[in-house]
């Protein structure tokens, strides 16, 4: 098992990393651009975006960060920032972006927790890692670009729940000895599937049941989040 753990960490994460990263760094630069941000600023919104998961990933598994020791990962979200930045029609391809998204979220679910296992972590933890991988980098540019970011908000299509099963499905494969170079790329087609299939039917997770009885009982089944009738929702301490 072992040696399946480094066939797939040395056949498919490096090709699989780089692509995953340019398109994060994509997302991100269009957000910087969505934002008017400059170039510099876009650029930072492209790295974080492509590399927070996976820096966020080596420090925790303490080794040293693969975006500082390797030229092709600091250059994938400057092609990306070059691609998106002074590309007027960049916007216009949505449905392009999402697709590469969607590949770059199952294939970091996938080498995230392949790393994390090879590096001796249990299931539950790798798993968590390989989450972190896929979305950490998303989170990170979104708070910087201070905005919320999509994966925490319920009326955004699914974005953790593909990468939760990614990440669940080779911790399981890995406890059958069924790990290996096949089945991991498997894995990571299927989490890319669901994400693809949740855009395409607009599958969401529920709301709280908080927002759920306000909901019924003012008539309303939609709130936005700068509703100001929202805070009223929030408990405020009587200090």
């Amino acid at each position: 098992m072992i040696h399946s753990l480094h066939d797939i960490a040395g056949d498919v994460q490096y090709p699989l990393d780089l692509v995953g990263v340019f398109a994060f760094a994509v997302c991100g630069a269009l957000i910087a651009t969505r934002e008017d941000f400059d170039f510099f600023g876009t650029l930072l919104l492209a790295e974080a975006a492509g590399l927070g998961g996976g820096l966020f990933r080596d420090l925790v598994l303490r080794i040293q960060p693969v975006a500082f020791t390797d030229l092709g990962y600091a250059t994938a979200p400057f092609l990306a920032t070059l691609l998106v930045f002074f590309n007027s029609r960049a916007h216009s391809w949505d449905t392009a972006w999402d697709v590469a998204d969607a590949g770059a979220l199952g294939m970091f679910c996938v080498t995230g927790t392949v790393k994390a296992l090879q590096h001796g972590l249990n299931a539950p933890a790798s798993a968590a890692l390989g989450v972190t991988t896929a979305v950490g980098g998303g989170v990170v540019c979104s708070v910087l670009a201070r905005e919320i970011p999509s994966s925490l908000i319920w009326d955004r299509d699914l974005y953790v729940v593909p990468a939760v099963c990614g990440a669940g499905l080779v911790t399981v494969l890995h406890a059958t000895s069924t790990l290996r170079v096949a089945t991991a790329v498997a894995v990571g087609l299927l989490a890319f599937a669901l994400r693809l299939t949740a855009l395409r039917l607009k599958w969401r997770t529920p709301r709280s049941a908080l927002w759920r009885r306000t909901a019924a009982r003012t008539g309303s089944r939609h709130r936005r989040r700068d509703d100001p009738a929202r805070d009223r929702l929030i408990p405020t301490s009587k200090t």
